[in-house]
């Protein structure tokens, strides 16, 4: 066995053997690799989103702080003109970070938040479309209080969902803080107000009265 190792041939079959077991420990360590950074980017991804999350719920939460302000401001109006009025904190303004891949959340839950920027927007643009020069003011501060009141409960769903979804603890509010209690009452007094209208729209369609105004002649 010796003198086969030490002739020609041996040497090449030793040499044979040698570089076929490089080559496998090549494949090896190029698949460990491989295996190891697919890990690395898979748990990269995951703190991305969780991080995507976090910003998501901040903002939401803004949002419904700035919406519950909104619905409880009493408009001061100009006694010389009562078209012309001021309010004290200022519009709800929904800061999502720009330029991100919402779908890091997952399809639907990043939908979701897309689709609630729209509907952001579609109440804002709704809003602005009123004649505040008709005849209670086009009902504008009646369906600002109710379209800013849906909006801060659909954020603080929102909210919860993300927090749940990716084991986030929910915003902290003092005890005495109660904005779900709040926005509730306010949106059963919409409903209350439209069924003794007998308006034709549902509920989820009502934009007229809360007692938070007296009516103006």
């Amino acid at each position: 066995m010796t003198d086969f190792f030490t002739s020609s041939l041996g040497t090449v079959a030793l040499f044979a053997v040698i570089g076929v077991g490089c080559f496998g420990l090549g494949i090896a360590s190029q698949s460990k690799g491989q295996v190891a950074g697919s890990v690395f980017r898979t748990r990269e991804s995951k703190m991305a989103a969780r991080n995507l999350a976090m910003q998501a719920v901040l903002a939401l939460d803004d949002y419904v702080g700035a919406c519950y302000a909104a619905v409880h401001d009493v408009p001061e109006f100009n006694p010389a003109d009562q078209v012309e009025f001021a309010f004290h904190v200022p519009e709800p303004i929904l800061s999502f970070p720009k330029e991100v891949d919402w779908h890091l959340l997952g399809k639907d839950l990043g939908e979701e938040i897309m689709w609630f920027s729209n509907r952001v927007s579609n109440v804002e643009s709704a809003l602005e479309s009123l004649d505040l020069s008709r005849n209670h003011h086009d009902g504008f501060f009646e369906r600002r209080i109710e379209g800013y009141a849906r909006l801060a409960v659909r954020a603080m769903d929102l909210i919860a969902r993300i927090c749940g979804e990716f084991e986030l603890t929910m915003p902290e509010k003092p005890e005495y803080y109660r904005q779900a209690e709040g926005l509730s009452n306010i949106l059963r007094n919409v409903e209350a107000a439209a069924e003794r209208r007998g308006d034709s729209t549902s509920a989820g369609e009502t934009t007229n009265v809360t007692p938070l105004f007296p009516k103006t002649s």
